[in-house]
């Protein structure tokens, strides 16, 4: 149909059941075009490499066409005029559109982590449609603390919000994109929080979903961010693997680059470091710091490295308290969107990790520090993820 000599098959379930490898040469290079749209209306994953006259041409093709499948992935959350005003925000910006053409060559030349990047990008991007009226949000019961009260809410799509409050003031623990900011300071207002009265904002690691919002807060409320050092390397060159040796380096740029203009992410122009001292350790995490709210102590625990440089967790022994990020997320109070779109099985084993099977090494470690905790401490061990329900470890025995 296509004019295409195929040269050989590859197909081996024991490497991959979902994976085909095939070698075909064509004498037009406008046939790759045609081919390359089927393809996308079968919905089906590709990359091409090729060689021949032309390759200049034949790289744009295949460059268009990939962005084309995107736009295709995009339907599946969004409606086709949604679809539409993302693509002419892309097409104002050579930035942005030559960022989602090298994303979108990277992710087909990987493809497995590829799909996980795309279904997480597609995700973040139909927070575009989620802000104003269409904003919504879930607030977990607040749990007394002591002299503490802590508030947990979930916005659309993004990081779950976590705030202490004391003595009138407010500490975050993460916040959520970006593009939320004034709809997140409305809810707070409708649930009697003062969005002025967040002092300090403590941040687990450096992603758009967990950090987006803080630059917001301490540029119109002069709140204190505090962040590992290893996040500067990360907001610097636009890329949430710096300083790790991932082969998916420039898959994690580009995603980075995309995320964080879609869900408008903003840094703090300034922030406090962690102190990263080392000298006692939790389950094989190090101690760097520490810190408090009212009568509740906070210890800094910072992670290997598997999912991002710079990631720490945040544990209140006395409390019964520990905040996991990405880390131990209950899976079954996951909404529609993230479970199809973070594909919950993969996104554990492959995911947006810098280092997957670290990731998991490290989700074991935590698990049973976790319960071990939880064995001597009275109350019980409350996990308070980035996603999802908080929920007590015993629930996993």
């Amino acid at each position: 149909e296509h004019d295409a000599n195929v040269t050989y098959m590859i197909y081996n379930e024991m490497i991959s059941e979902n994976r085909a490898e095939i070698a075909f040469y064509v004498k037009n290079p406008g046939e790759i075009s045609e081919l390359a749209r089927e393809l996308n209306d079968l919905g089906y994953h590709y990359n091409f490499e090729y060689s021949g006259v032309d390759e200049e041409e034949s790289d744009r093709i295949i460059g268009l066409n990939l962005v084309e499948m995107f736009y295709f992935k995009l339907r599946e959350i969004l409606n086709d005029k949604e679809v539409d005003k993302i693509k002419e925000l892309v097409n104002t910006s050579k930035r942005l559109s030559d960022a989602l053409l090298r994303f979108n060559r990277e992710a087909g030349r990987n493809l497995e982590a590829g799909q996980v990047f795309g279904n997480i990008l597609a995700l973040a991007i139909s927070s575009r449609t989620k802000v104003g009226e269409a904003f919504h949000y879930k607030r977990l019961p607040s749990l007394p603390l002591g002299d503490v009260l802590l508030h947990s809410f979930r916005p659309p799509t993004g990081g779950n919000i976590y705030l202490l409050e004391y003595d009138g003031d407010l500490v975050m623990i993460d916040g959520s994109y970006g593009i939320y900011y004034d709809n997140v300071k409305s809810m707070l207002e409708e649930n009697d929080l003062d969005p002025s009265r967040v002092d300090r904002i403590y941040l687990s690691h450096a992603d758009a979903d967990h950090a987006g919002l803080s630059g917001y807060f301490q540029e119109e409320y002069d709140s204190r961010v505090f962040m590992h050092p290893q996040a500067k390397n990360i907001i610097k060159e636009d890329n949430r693997a710096a300083g790790s040796k991932t082969p998916l380096l420039e898959l994690n740029h580009y995603f980075t680059v995309l995320v964080n203009h879609f869900t408008e992410c903003k840094f703090p122009k300034t922030w406090k470091t962690y102190k990263t001292r080392r000298e006692e350790e939790i389950g094989g995490f190090p101690i760097i710091d520490n810190f408090k709210v009212g009568n509740v102590h906070f210890k800094v625990l910072e992670s290997l490295g598997g999912h991002i440089p710079g990631q720490v967790f945040f544990l209140s022994e006395d409390a019964g308290l520990l905040f996991t990020a990405d880390y131990l997320l209950y899976v079954p109070s996951l909404k529609g969107d993230e479970k199809r779109s973070l594909n919950i099985p993969r996104f554990l084993m492959t995911s947006t990790n810098a280092n997957s099977m670290l990731f998991r090494e490290e989700m074991q470690i935590l698990e049973e520090a976790a319960k071990k905790i939880d064995e001597k401490t009275d109350r019980g061990l409350l996990i308070l993820p980035g996603h999802g329900d908080y929920y007590p470890i015993r629930l996993t025995l």
